[in-house]
């Protein structure tokens, strides 16, 4: 039997305030700079490879770590955040006003959901997947870490560990906040096995103690 670990980090605060930024390319603030920093650090690993989303508040910090640590960086497509269509870098309280039925459905449903001229949630859902068993498929036996998006994370947990499709808008998933799986390999009667299992989690959110810890 060997075993996979694949550390999901989220990113750090963006730019542009309470917005629905999914493909808007805001970089991160100083304190977002900080929170990916200090998550880094309590949850430090002897990582094997980095992959992240390539959007700039993902992959800035990525780049600045592998570059520090000397390993490989990945940057796919796939593990961008949902395009939330003519939602996109909007005040979310004028959408859940303007939209208030769509933004009900976004909570109730949200496997079957889809904002005005956006992505489908079950389309995100399939290509964070479909990454999702490609990694496992590369790097079998490594630990790898993932610096993603709020809503890539939620609906791969939701399908990892087969939860029902309103619970993942249950998980506190704040900036830079952690999931780790650990995924065993084994064989039965001539068939793989793969056992997926949620090894650790902080939804702490963090903050500096005062303004010069930035």
């Amino acid at each position: 039997m060997s075993t996979t670990r694949i550390d999901l980090i989220r990113h750090g605060e963006p730019e542009g305030g309470n917005v629905f930024r999914g493909r808007t390319d805001h970089a991160l603030t100083e304190l977002g700079r900080w929170q990916f920093a200090e998550r880094v650090r309590r949850f430090d690993s002897r990582w094997t490879w980095i992959v992240s989303s390539p959007l700039s508040r993902c992959h800035s910090a990525a780049e600045q770590l592998a570059s520090a640590r000397q390993l490989p960086l990945l940057s796919d497509e796939r593990w961008a955040e949902i395009d939330y269509g003519d939602w996109e870098n909007r005040e979310v309280s004028e959408v859940m006003a303007e939209y208030a039925d769509d933004s009900r459905r976004l909570w109730a449903d949200p496997l079957n959901f889809c904002a005005p001229n956006g992505e489908p949630v079950p389309q995100l859902q399939q290509r964070v997947v479909a990454a999702w068993q490609e990694l496992l498929d590369v790097h079998r036996g490594e630990h790898l870490l993932l610096v993603s998006h709020g809503g890539v994370m939620r609906v791969l947990a939701q399908h990892l560990l087969s939860l029902a499709p309103e619970a993942m808008n249950r998980l506190a998933i704040p900036y830079a906040g952690l999931l780790r799986f650990r995924i065993d390999h084994s064989e039965y009667e001539g068939k793989a096995q793969v056992w997926v299992s949620l090894e650790g989690m902080d939804g702490s959110v963090l903050r500096p103690d005062d303004e010069e810890a930035l």
